[in-house]
């Protein structure tokens, strides 16, 4: 627990690209927040996000930790660089969210819970998913032993047509590749629906299909859980047509299954091109309504915030993260060497 915070809550946002425009966003709508720096290498990307969100643009994280009304610090930065970002707000004195990866090394991501925990602060990290009302609804379910039985499968299927930028292709600055930006969810929601039990091995292989840049487009990972159930994970860079993400759990009585993208209740035809449609956005589509809120980084980030102002534990500690670390770590490992790969943590 932290010590309630009075009055409104100092935010810096460090990166200013895509997800550090979200988070920007949904802060900026809570009455609670003030997103009051911008953090970002590119002065002219980071002076772009500052001045929609009324916030001062800098480069140097130091100066917006200088700001004594700077309380919680996002971290949307390419995830090699989340750990030192991450360690520098915490010694700061700042609670910490960090966009998903955590970290891509488990000593990593046990430093920073160790950190956040003896400097008395909040580290939490992104995993919307888990707070989006269509999945915490599917747990809901699932959590019906009665109807399900004994829950022994889970499988997630998570695929998109791959980033828009450069940068996630290469190993240096992204850490890895489809597994890391999506099987990062893929794993979480198995673990997650399942009730997160232990992670005792790992199976994974992975594949560059196009051969740009030096990262995986597309893996398949199998988690073998503590009491018997098995979680497979789906997750590829290369899915032309659109977006994709499903999910079904298996009991011996029952099941249930999500298709995130499917049954959001409008759909559209162009033979030209919407402006402001995921994903495929020509032919027929399925507009998105309030996708922020449907993906639950809303209800992600405003958690955080209620555990800043309320001093409440939060509703997914940081140590939650730990586990999905060394399942990727483990990921990386079996795809590398060929074998099943048993965690000991």
């Amino acid at each position: 627990m932290s010590e309630p915070v009075s009055g409104t809550v100092g935010v810096a946002v460090v990166g200013a690209g895509f997800m550090g425009g979200v988070h920007a966003a949904v802060l900026t709508e809570d009455p609670r927040a003030r997103v009051r720096w911008i953090v970002d290498l590119d002065e002219r990307a980071g002076g772009q996000l500052a001045a929609q969100m009324d916030a001062r643009a800098t480069t140097r994280l130091s100066e917006a930790l200088a700001d004594d009304e700077v309380r919680l610090v996002v971290v949307s930065t390419p995830v090699t660089t989340h750990h030192p970002v991450a360690l520098e707000a915490i010694a700061a004195g700042r609670h910490v969210l960090v966009e998903k990866p955590l970290v891509m090394r488990p000593d990593h991501a046990r430093e920073l819970v160790a950190a956040a925990k003896a400097k008395g602060v909040l580290l939490g990290f992104g995993g919307n998913f888990v707070h989006a009302p269509k999945f915490r609804r599917a747990k809901e379910l699932v959590a019906d032993r009665t109807a399900l039985g004994t829950l022994h499968a889970v499988r997630v299927v998570y695929r998109t047509s791959g980033p828009d930028s450069e940068w996630p292709r290469n190993r240096a600055l992204a850490g890895g590749g489809a597994c890391t930006d999506i099987g990062w969810h893929a794993i979480e929601l198995c673990s997650w629906l399942l009730g997160e039990p232990r992670i005792e091995a790992v199976t994974a292989a992975t594949q560059n299909i196009t051969g740009v840049g030096d990262v995986e487009e597309q893996g398949v990972m199998l988690l073998h859980f503590e009491g018997g159930a098995v979680g497979q994970c789906d997750v590829s860079w290369l899915c032309p047509g659109g977006e994709q993400l499903t999910v079904e759990v298996l009991g011996t009585e029952g099941r249930v299954s999500v298709d995130f993208w499917q049954g959001m209740g409008i759909t559209a035809f162009t033979t030209n091109k919407f402006a402001e449609v995921w994903e495929p956005n020509q032919g027929w589509a399925f507009p998105e309504w309030e996708w922020i809120r449907n993906s639950g980084y809303v209800q992600q980030d405003r958690s955080f915030v209620d555990a800043i102002v309320n001093g409440e534990p939060l509703g997914r500690a940081a140590d939650s993260a730990i586990p999905i670390v060394s399942a990727l770590d483990a990921v990386y490992r079996s795809a590398a060497e060929g074998r099943k790969i048993e965690i000991h943590d």
